[in-house]
Formats: C-alpha cells, sequence, structure tokens
C-alpha cells in the first residue's frame, strides 16, 4: 500500500513522488536552464492539471547553513537572470508615490492609537508597551520619509532599471538542500528590482535569521547600486501594522515582535551609513 502524505496542495507518495496542484512551469524551466541556472527540481510529468516531481529529500541540519546556501544561489539567481529595461519617466514616481502614500497611512495609524491611548485611564500591557515605544516608531518613520527623498533624487531623471527573475517568496521553507539547493514553490515568480526577493526574505525571516552576515555575502556577489540599496533598506524600515488581537496576550506579544524588529533592523542597516559618512 502507498504511504500519502499530505501537506497543503502538496501530496508526498512512498517519499519518492511529489504532486503539486499548480500552473505548468515549461517555460520557466526552459528559461532557467537557458541562463545556466540549474537549482530548482524539474517537473517530471505533468498530470490531471499537476506537476509531478521526484522527491528530493532536505538534509539541512542547521538554518543558518542552510542560509548561507540559500543566499548564495538567490544572488546567482539574480546575476544570471538580470538585466537593463527602458521604463517611463512616470515609473519611479510610482513607486515613490506609493511608499510615501505607505508611510503616511503607518504614521496616522499609530499617531491615531497614541491619541486614542491617551484617554484611557489604565493603559494595558500592551499599550504600555506602545507608548514607551512611540519615539522609535516616529523616529524609523522620519527615517523612511528623508531616505525616500534621497533616493528619489538618485533616480528621478533616470529611464532604466535593472530586473531580474525574483523567486517572489523566499523564505527557509522554500529551500531544499541535497546534493546542492534547490528552491521550490515558484508561484510569486516576476521580472522586478531584486530589492523584492531581499524585502520578502527580510520580512519572513528577521526573527531567525543574522541578516548581517546574509546581506554582506549577496552584496559581495550582485552588488546593488545605491538606488537599490536605499530602496531595501527604507521597504524592510518601515513599521509593520498591528491587525486587531483577540486576547491581551496575543496583543502585547504583537507589540513586543513590532518593536523587537525596529531595533534589529536599526542594527542591520545603521553600519551602511555610518560607513557612508566615513566615505
Amino acid at each position: 500500500m502507498n504511504r500519502i502524505e499530505k501537506r497543503g496542495k502538496v501530496t508526498i507518495i512512498d517519499s519518492r513522488v511529489v504532486l503539486k496542484d499548480e500552473p505548468a512551469l515549461n517555460d520557466l524551466e526552459n528559461y532557467l536552464l537557458s541562463r545556466d541556472f540549474s537549482y530548482f527540481i524539474p517537473v517530471s510529468e505533468r498530470e490531471d492539471g499537476k506537476n509531478k516531481y521526484e522527491y528530493v529529500a532536505d538534509f539541512s541540519l542547521s538554518d543558518d547553513q542552510k542560509a548561507e546556501d540559500m543566499i548564495k544561489t538567490l544572488a546567482l539567481l539574480h546575476n544570471k537572470t538580470s538585466y537593463i529595461k527602458e521604463v517611463s519617466e512616470d515609473k519611479f514616481k510610482e513607486i515613490y508615490d506609493n511608499i510615501s502614500g505607505y508611510i503616511n497611512y503607518v504614521d496616522d495609524y499609530y499617531h491615531e492609537k497614541l491619541r486614542t491611548i491617551e484617554y484611557v485611564a489604565f493603559p494595558s500591557p500592551s499599550e504600555m508597551l506602545f507608548m514607551s515605544n512611540y519615539t522609535k516608531i516616529s523616529d524609523a518613520l522620519n527615517f523612511d520619509r528623508a531616505e525616500l527623498e534621497n533616493w528619489y533624487k538618485l533616480v528621478k531623471n533616470k529611464h532604466k532599471e535593472r530586473v531580474c527573475l525574483n523567486h517572489g517568496d523566499m523564505r527557509l521553507s522554500h529551500v531544499i538542500v541535497n546534493d546542492k539547493p534547490y528552491f521550490i514553490n515558484w508561484k510569486n515568480k516576476s521580472f522586478d528590482s531584486p530589492v523584492i526577493d531581499l524585502v520578502k526574505l527580510y520580512e519572513n525571516e528577521w526573527e531567525h535569521l543574522e541578516f548581517e552576515t546574509l546581506f554582506e555575502d549577496y552584496f559581495s556577489r550582485c552588488e546593488l547600486t545605491d538606488e537599490e540599496k536605499k530602496l531595501l533598506f527604507i521597504t524592510i524600515s518601515i513599521p509593520k501594522i498591528i491587525n486587531s488581537s483577540p486576547d491581551e496576550l496575543t496583543a502585547t506579544v504583537l507589540m513586543r515582535k513590532t518593536i523587537d524588529y525596529l531595533y534589529k533592523t536599526e542594527r542591520l542597516i545603521g553600519p551602511y551609513y555610518t560607513k557612508k559618512q566615513e566615505e
């Protein structure tokens, strides 16, 4: 009898065959091979709207080591698939407007939260944690605004942009390490700035990995321009919005994570600005 294991839309049969309910990937595979990139598990057969793969075991024992393999492979993917693209004069203005609008939205959200709590006679633990760290949130937003202006000065007169194939959802669970690293789950792939994958990776794994070394490794293998690096740092340093929580314990944990995120991001990007000032 076959041993069948279900993981969402994935079916694993006898640890030999993997069936995934997803679109056909022939064009993607052919493109990657044409760019001399083979760090993916090829589809062996398409059957009833599902892709069939050979089962590949993950032999990684350490998240940190797996992350090193992942960042090297990501830099290789971006290098192998990058090209310069002509863009309209509105492209960078649209990015500027979108980020500026979101910064203002986050600012309004937290300002209103502060104003509401100020009228509470006995603030809850999550509210106290927020009030004691509101300055950190405000400082991050002020940094984002200033850096966004600096970024726009660099790009507003440009009509070309580097794009590459982005995996679209980089995280440790989307990498299998066997005889080499393999990227899986390409459903969010897109051609865009390499910043897209780096932002997604940081947002997914900031709690679990030390990004100082990972970003240094990536930058040494796939160098970002000043404007690309600024856009990366601006995007990851915008404070996260906290959705309503079902209970006070969850609300406090989420607020603590939000503050921790800001401090960790500040420590990550701070040395780049110190080095720039020294230069």
